[in-house]
C-alpha cells in the first residue's frame, strides 16, 4: 500500500489587534512582531514578517509603517490575517490526525470560564506554521470548539514538554500575557536532567543572552555581554557522577534560557540537539537505539487568575518517557502534585 503523499494546505490566523505595553515601548516593530508571531521560533518565516510590513498590510495606529518604526506604550498595532503553506495529509479532518483530537482531552490539566491549561507533549509546537501542519493550539481550538475565541497566553519551545495556558476570553488574555511577560509575576519551574553533577554554587546563572541567525541557518541564543538580562536559578532534586536532575526557575524568560544556561556553566540538558552534545548523549545512555528527546519539562506555574485574582498553582505529570531513563540514570523523579486553586 502506497503511503499518502504531503498536500499543500493553507493555514490562515485571523486579524488580531495588540496594544503595545510599556515593556516594549521602544523596540522596532519589525522585532515586536517576530516574537509575537512566533519567528524567532521557526513557527512563522521571517520573510513573511517583512512581506506584510512592506505591504502596508501591518498598520500602527491605523497608519503605515517601516520595519524600523520604533514602538510606543499604548500603540495599537494591527495584524493581517497570516496565511502560510503547510504540509497536510489527505483524509484528516482539518489537518488533524483523529490520534491527535482523541489524545487531546487527556493533556488537559486544568479548566475553567477563563482559562485552559495544557499538558504539552514534546515535539508538538504550539501552533501551526511553515512545515508545520498544526500546533497546540488547533488541535484546542478543533477540540473545545472555540475557535478562535481560545488563544495562547505564552509559548514554550517545541521540543519542551508541559505546561502551556491557553485563554477563553479577551480579557484572560490581556491578564495572563501581563503575567508572564518578562517584569510579570508569574512562576515558572521547570525539571531539567543534565549531564554531570551540577555544582551547588550555580545556584544562580546570570549571563545575558543574544539571538543570533547567520544567513540561511536556524536562528540559536547565545550568552552575550551585550544581549538581554537572563537570571535562572537552579536547584538540585537528586545527582550522581554521571547526571543531575535539576529544578530551574525562571526569573527572566528569554528564548532558550534554561537550555543555553545550563549548556554555559558546563551541564548540557541530556536530548538537547541545539546546546548539547550527541556523543555526550551516546555515552551516558548507550542501551538507547535512539537519541534521547530534550529532557525539558515545564513542570510548574504559579499565576493569578484572571477573573477571581485567586492564587492559582498547576503541576503537570512528568512524561512517561523520562521514567525509564531516571531510572537507568539511577535518578528519583518528583510526584506530581495535584492543581492547587
Amino acid at each position: 500500500m502506497k503511503s499518502q503523499k504531503p498536500q499543500d494546505h493553507t493555514l490562515v490566523h485571523a486579524v488580531r489587534r495588540v496594544i503595545v505595553d510599556a515593556h516594549y515601548a521602544g523596540q522596532r516593530v519589525d522585532n515586536f512582531l517576530l516574537r509575537e508571531l512566533g519567528a524567532t521560533h521557526g513557527e512563522v518565516p521571517r520573510s513573511l514578517i517583512y512581506r506584510i510590513l512592506r505591504t502596508g498590510e501591518v498598520r500602527v495606529n491605523s497608519g503605515r509603517v517601516k520595519p524600523t518604526t520604533r514602538l510606543v506604550a499604548g500603540d495599537e498595532i494591527r495584524i493581517p490575517p497570516i496565511k502560510l503553506q503547510v504540509a497536510s495529509v489527505p483524509g484528516a479532518s482539518d489537518n488533524i490526525s483523529p490520534a491527535w483530537l482523541a489524545r487531546a482531552p487527556e493533556l488537559i490539566i486544568y479548566e475553567d470560564d477563563a482559562l485552559l491549561a495544557v499538558n504539552k507533549p514534546a515535539g508538538l509546537a504550539v501552533h501551526g506554521g511553515s512545515n508545520i501542519p498544526f500546533g497546540l493550539i488547533e488541535l484546542m481550538r478543533q477540540h473545545t470548539e472555540l475557535g478562535e475565541r481560545l488563544e495562547l497566553a505564552h509559548r514554550i519551545d517545541r521540543d519542551t514538554s508541559g505546561l502551556v495556558v491557553l485563554a477563553k476570553t479577551r480579557a484572560a488574555l490581556q491578564s495572563l500575557q501581563m503575567q508572564f511577560r518578562p517584569e510579570g509575576h508569574a512562576t515558572k519551574t521547570y525539571l531539567a536532567i543534565v549531564h554531570g553533577h551540577w555544582s551547588k554554587s550555580l545556584a544562580r546563572v546570570d549571563a545575558p543572552l543574544q539571538k543570533w541567525q547567520g544567513e540561511g541557518e536556524a536562528h540559536r541564543v547565545e550568552v552575550d555581554p551585550n544581549g538581554k538580562v537572563a537570571i535562572t536559578h537552579f536547584s538540585i532534586l537528586a545527582a550522581n557522577s554521571y547526571a543531575s536532575l535539576m529544578q530551574a526557575r525562571l526569573e527572566t524568560g528569554r528564548t532558550h534560557q534554561i537550555r543555553v544556561h545550563a549548556a554555559h556553566v558546563g551541564f548540557p540538558i541530556v536530548g538537547d540537539e541545539k546546546y548539547g552534545q550527541r556523543e555526550l548523549d551516546k555515552r551516558l545512555l548507550p542501551h538507547m537505539v535512539r537519541r534521547p528527546p530534550l529532557l525539558l519539562h515545564a513542570y510548574r506555574l504559579a499565576i493569578t487568575h484572571p477573573l477571581t485574582d485567586a492564587n492559582l498553582t498547576l503541576t503537570a505529570p512528568i512524561p512517561v518517557a523520562w521514567k525509564s531513563i531516571a531510572t537507568q540514570l539511577n535518578l528519583t523523579l518528583p510526584q506530581a502534585a495535584n492543581t492547587e486553586v
